[in-house]
């Protein structure tokens, strides 16, 4: 009996990744860099993305935004490593052709740099801005650290090098599965040229208009009335994300009058109780794949608690679901 070939990327994958990629520029933005262009184009259902960037020190650079395996909880030990593709096959089978293949088409197309990004929740945990003219030489470098880690036995059960993931070409950002694993990612953050963009102060006036909006998620509370009886009516100018009112109501419809948690649950039956909250921000995308209705206790939950990027991640993997129905 013939059977189906499993897919190279699941719905769910090509979802983690337009998410993502609406949240390259505000948090390039968040960390001071101007972002003078962006242009991304559909490869087939994925798509590729780059970005005219100014750094602090006033350089201008084109970087192509290539994205790490997401974390999406469904792994216990995701969080240990991070990692992304240059090319999802060699050419001809040939490692070293294949690296320099990678770099003369971004010399031909004018990109000067790869921004490598690992997002977990709504943070950028890593993100490195790699010459591509190194590209080559830092696989390679990664290549024969992990050959030497392997052959000493300290990448425990461990095997395949980490470089050469099966046909594909990888670079690594983090790995910490084993006390020495932690050697073939610091070959690239070692390597001369690459930036971690981590390490920009945080432009607080940018945060400050991703905080704000925040509030707006938590109808029925306005922060500049609190703490006076009576007080004067003032004008006031403030930043903030548009929402649609469709998506509000679709998605309050879709939750049957209940918390769309999966540990809560909870409902009432009166309109106005459930509050609409975007999971990875209103500034990364309004739409209903990316919002859920939770009732007041889990919506402040989701904002403020300790574990609340666990929480949008459980949130995230429910409402993906969704997406498939409106396209």
């Amino acid at each position: 009996m013939a059977t189906s070939k499993r897919p190279f990327r699941s719905p769910a994958s090509y979802h983690a990744e337009r998410i993502t990629r609406e949240a390259v520029v505000p948090f390039l933005k968040e960390r001071g860099l101007d972002v003078t262009e962006e242009v991304r184009r559909g490869v087939g259902q994925g798509q590729s993305q780059v970005v005219a960037v100014r750094l602090p020190d006033g350089q201008n650079i084109r970087a192509r935004v290539r994205l790490c395996w997401r974390r999406d909880g469904e792994h216990p030990r995701e969080e240990l490593y991070a990692a992304f593709q240059l090319r999802a096959r060699t050419l001809d089978g040939d490692w070293d052709k294949t690296l320099q293949s990678i770099a003369e088409r971004d010399a031909r197309e004018g990109v000067s740099h790869t921004l490598a990004l690992q997002r977990q929740g709504q943070s950028m945990v890593f993100a490195a801005l790699i010459p591509s003219d190194q590209l080559p030489g830092i696989w390679q470098g990664q290549r024969e650290v992990s050959d030497a880690l392997i052959a000493q036995g300290l990448m425990g059960r461990t095997k395949k090098n980490h470089a050469t993931n099966g046909d594909s070409p990888t670079l690594w950002l983090h790995d910490v599965r084993t006390d020495d694993s932690s050697a073939v990612p610091d070959v690239l953050w070692q390597w001369p040229g690459v930036i971690d963009v981590n390490s920009f102060e945080v432009d607080e006036s940018s945060r400050a208009a991703i905080s704000e909006d925040s509030w707006d998620d938590l109808p029925g509370v306005d922060h500049r009335s609190l703490g006076s009886d009576g007080a004067q009516k003032r004008s006031a100018w403030r930043s903030y994300y548009p929402r649609s009112k469709d998506v509000r109501v679709e998605v309050i419809k879709r939750s049957g009058g209940v918390c769309e948690r999966r540990s809560c649950g909870v409902g009432r039956p009166f309109q106005g109780f459930l509050d609409v909250h975007h999971i990875l921000g209103a500034e990364k995308g309004d739409r209903v794949w990316n919002c859920v209705a939770l009732c007041p206790n889990c919506h402040r939950e989701a904002h403020y608690a300790p574990d609340a990027d666990a929480i949008n991640t459980e949130l995230l993997a429910f409402a993906t679901q969704f997406e498939s129905d409106h396209f």
